[in-house]
């Protein structure tokens, strides 16, 4: 498959979006980097030229009260702003009822795209991003006594918030109600009205997002009393999983992040996502040996191509460039391959890939890579670890100053990155510091 828009190509076809093109039957192909820079760009030039529509409305409005087209534009701009309104109460009725029924609540997104800003509450991480068109609550269970009544009344909490604020809303003004119907309110509690019922209509919907590619809360309401005991035990070993995931990301708690795995595997032995965490903290140690250990044992029962099985590969091989043992690079080499090939557009996929080629002596296209890498990368651990690599390759080809540059780039994105270490002892091996 080949992406339309940058040429990126993959042997991984699910991987893709395809796209029919406006009136027309044709389709257009697109990698999920294209994809998701596409809708975000259209989302935001869309709520752009609502802002200035209602501004211009505004005008018109101010300079003749009787302008339809005045009118129009303000109303358009208000019922974008409550759409956008309702999405805090809408995740906040998520949020409430996972907590008072006993389930973990991780983080709350409110928007999509570069985040804004985010602060800890309760334990939960709130996420705020710059374009303010939807919201996700990521909960898990913690146990599995009347799971599935408890995780229809979670699903169902958000739809249910809407449905009370616009059930508010005709008591406050229940006599227009009564005398006028709808058109008797006032026009921005009518509109409010009306955005809380599209959005709890639109989630209540079994279908899924096609912003967010993933299913709304109607159709995870159906789903719910067909899970299966095995789909339920996967979600209560999620639970470990990203217990410590946000030990290890968001408190930089390494042992608490070992806590939470260990006891997850005593539970869930063989699950796949525990393992694979468990090994990144083993990364994150410096006991590659161990690490290499945990996803080789995975690999082989993830023998079909997707995402899981490239990021087991990726692992693989980027232990095998860390250890730098001339025995392991063709497998790092094999490896690092066919994950790039699957998937080129994960940035820490594009990372390994070039430290690969960089521990192979390719040392040009394995730099190319590694600042592709850079840049996409989603954390600022994985930018200090390009960095770093970055810095070792550079000292490699004789660039001090581009070696210096790296490697102070990296101590000011993570200054606790391990590979910091191994960085400056690269750069006084090659004499770029004195």
């Amino acid at each position: 498959m080949k992406c339309d828009v940058c040429g990126m190509e993959s042997d991984f076809e699910a991987g893709f979006i395809k796209e029919r093109k406006s009136f027309r039957t044709a389709r257009r192909t697109f990698c999920p980097t294209c994809w998701v820079r596409r809708r975000h760009a259209f989302e935001g030039w869309y709520q752009v030229a609502v802002l200035a529509g209602g501004i211009v409305g505004y005008i018109l409005l101010w300079l003749n009260p009787w302008s339809a087209i005045g009118r129009f534009l303000a109303t358009l701009f208000l019922i974008n702003a409550f759409l956008i309104l309702t999405i805090v109460p809408h995740e906040l009725g998520h949020v409430l009822a996972a907590r008072l029924l006993g389930w973990r609540v991780f983080a709350v997104v409110i928007g999509l795209g570069k985040q804004v800003f985010k602060f800890r509450l309760s334990g939960i991480i709130f996420s705020f991003h710059w374009l303010p068109i939807a919201g996700i609550t990521q909960t898990a269970p913690t146990d599995t006594r009347w799971f599935r009544l408890k995780r229809f009344f979670v699903y169902l909490a958000g739809p249910m918030v809407n449905a009370a604020i616009a059930g508010i809303i005709l008591l406050i003004w229940s006599e227009a109600w009564h005398d006028f119907g709808l058109w008797g309110l006032p026009r921005p509690a009518r509109l409010c009205f009306l955005a809380n019922l599209w959005v709890m209509a639109a989630n209540l919907w079994p279908h899924q997002s096609r912003t967010m590619k993933m299913a709304m809360d109607g159709k995870q309401l159906l789903k719910t009393f067909s899970r299966k005991k095995e789909d339920i035990e996967e979600l209560l070993a999620m639970r470990f999983a990203l217990e410590a995931v946000m030990r290890r990301e968001e408190y930089k708690d390494s042992a608490g992040a070992f806590d939470w795995c260990k006891k997850g595997l005593a539970l869930f032995p063989q699950n796949v996502h525990l393992l694979n965490v468990s090994g990144v903290l083993c990364l994150d140690e410096g006991d590659y040996r161990r690490a290499r250990e945990i996803f080789c044992e995975l690999l082989p029962r993830e023998a079909k191509p997707d995402g899981t099985r490239f990021s087991i590969l990726n692992n693989i091989a980027y232990v095998d460039a860390l250890l730098g043992t001339p025995d392991l690079l063709p497998e790092a080499d094999a490896y690092s391959k066919e994950a790039y090939a699957g998937a080129p557009w994960v940035p820490f996929i594009t990372g390994t890939r070039g430290t690969v080629l960089v521990a192979m002596g390719q040392l040009e296209p394995g730099i190319k890579l590694l600042k592709e890498s850079f840049e996409r990368a989603w954390t600022l651990r994985s930018k200090a670890e390009n960095a770093c690599h970055l810095a070792m390759a550079h000292a490699r080809l004789g660039k001090h100053q581009e070696a210096r540059k790296y490697l102070n780039l990296a101590q000011q994105l993570d200054a606790q990155c391990r590979l910091i270490k191994r960085a400056e002892a690269e750069l006084q091996k090659n004499d770029v510091i004195a």
